[in-house]
């Protein structure tokens, strides 16, 4: 999975980490493969702020990702990553949040940048707009936003009509049933959600997740020919300032210390989903911890560590750089 603007892969802590995070969603995607079904709303997750009123445009999607870490935050062109040349202006703009849409693969992007102002948005405006034809972006700006959209042709098309016709619809009805496994993620998380969203996954798109890493871990991505994956949601948590003034990629992320959950759910009973996790727990080496009053499976993947825990029927997955961090949050998504 990727942020929209292009992540530079050549830094090899960067690769590794993002190899740690694949591997990490591969096992996760194995263990959900017992089947995805709708859930009701029955929740009252904690979120970052406004996500009930982002909106995205109204294409043929696969998903929806919402950034907003309460306050503004400070960005160079770094962020968009479109090779900007070496004269480019090198100014810092404030931004508030980000609203992306993901199309059948990695590669068909949209994004709805909101800026703090007028004027920040033309200044970011002014850093990449002479770059965006040459890079297969579409790109507008329009008062304190910029808009934009990569991909193929028709992707690009779809996406930039909607944006242009207002042709928007808020996340909560692009996809209830996401909307709705979101609201099993935690009400009183250890740290501050930053980042939400929804993948609804299918073969296509998993091939697209592991070609985009390019990484064949322990037979994992054999097994994404095998499994049948609907739909998960996800947040990233944290405390500490999110400064991007290089890139937004899930390096940063890592280095701030943050961490990520991901739930899913089963259509099958809770004891079923428990059998299956120890199945397949066996086979990706997960070691089975005490946690709290219960026990959940773990592993480490590089210098990542994962938790996986189901709660009856729901299948939760908590990432983190220390494995306190990946405790807290399954802990607090679990006896919420």
């Amino acid at each position: 999975m990727k942020i929209f603007m292009k992540i530079n892969w050549r830094v090899e802590q960067g690769i590794k980490k993002w190899k740690a995070w694949a591997s990490a969603f591969a096992v996760l995607f194995a263990l959900a493969a017992v089947g995805c079904a709708s859930t009701s709303n029955s929740g009252g997750a904690l979120l970052p702020e406004g996500i009930e009123s982002a909106e995205i445009p109204q294409v043929d999607s696969k998903g929806y990702l919402y950034f907003n870490p309460g306050y503004p935050i400070v960005v160079s062109g770094g962020l968009f990553n479109l090779g900007l040349s070496d004269d480019a202006p090198s100014e810092t703009v404030s931004m508030e949040r980000a609203t992306l849409i993901l199309g059948s693969t990695t590669a068909n992007i949209g994004a709805s940048l909101e800026f703090s102002s007028v004027g920040d948005s033309q200044s970011a405006w002014n850093m990449v707009k002479d770059t965006l034809d040459a890079k297969e972006f579409w790109g507008r700006n329009q008062g304190d936003l910029i808009l934009l959209a990569t991909g193929d042709q028709g992707w690009r098309d779809a996406v930039t009509s909607a944006y242009a016709d207002d042709s928007l619809i808020s996340v909560s009805e692009h996809s209830p049933s996401g909307w709705n496994l979101l609201s099993h993620l935690p009400k009183t998380p250890p740290s501050k959600p930053v980042m939400a969203g929804v993948l609804q996954l299918d073969a296509a798109m998993l091939q697209s997740l592991m070609s985009s890493v390019d990484i064949e871990v322990e037979g994992i991505g054999n097994a994404f020919g095998l499994v049948r994956v609907d739909s998960l949601a996800f947040a990233i948590y944290t405390d500490d300032p999110l400064n991007m003034s290089t890139e937004l990629s899930y390096d940063s992320i890592l280095n701030s210390g943050s961490g990520i959950l991901f739930v899913s759910q089963s259509g099958y009973p809770g004891p079923i989903v428990s059998f299956m996790l120890g199945v397949m727990s066996d086979r990706t080496d997960l070691e089975l911890i005490e946690l709290a009053t219960t026990n959940a499976r773990y592993r480490t993947v590089d210098d990542l560590h994962l938790i996986i825990k189901n709660r009856g029927s729901l299948l939760y997955a908590s990432i983190a750089t220390s494995r306190e961090d990946a405790e807290a949050l399954i802990i607090s998504a679990l006896f919420d």
